[in-house]
């Protein structure tokens, strides 16, 4: 009796994860557009909301990027702002900055779509 009421419950539990919208990968792109980034570090977006509506959302990269000997990788309040200038989008979710730690301060790269999800709406870090 007691397995099956364990068992009842993860058959509860898991959807509800699934139907909250619990991320463990980016790739908010697929589900928001007219994004740019603004102020080096703020990323703005409209995003699905799950539901059929949308939203306007803005995200603090900072909080989910940092430069890291000249790399810019997705890190959970990683600041790289406080070293890379210039940032903006490129080509598709792919943000270039200038950044210490490069030879000469050369673009970098990093793929918002691996560090950004779209969470109901909302942006957030996917890390």
């Amino acid at each position: 009796m007691y397995t099956t009421q364990i068992l009842s419950a993860l058959f509860i539990i898991i959807p509800l994860f699934t139907i909250s919208g619990v991320h463990a990968a980016g790739g908010f792109a697929a589900t928001c557009s007219g994004y740019f980034v603004r102020d080096n570090h703020f990323l703005q977006a409209n995003c699905g909301d799950g539901v059929g509506g949308f939203k306007d959302s803005t995200l603090d990269l900072n909080n989910c990027i940092g430069n890291f000997g000249g790399n810019l990788v997705c890190a959970r309040n990683g600041g790289y702002a406080g070293s890379c200038s210039g940032c903006g989008i490129r080509t598709g979710a792919f943000m270039t900055c200038r950044c210490s730690g490069t030879p000469q301060g050369s673009a970098i790269v990093a793929d918002l779509n691996e560090c950004v999800a779209n969470i109901g709406g909302n942006l957030a870090c996917a890390v």
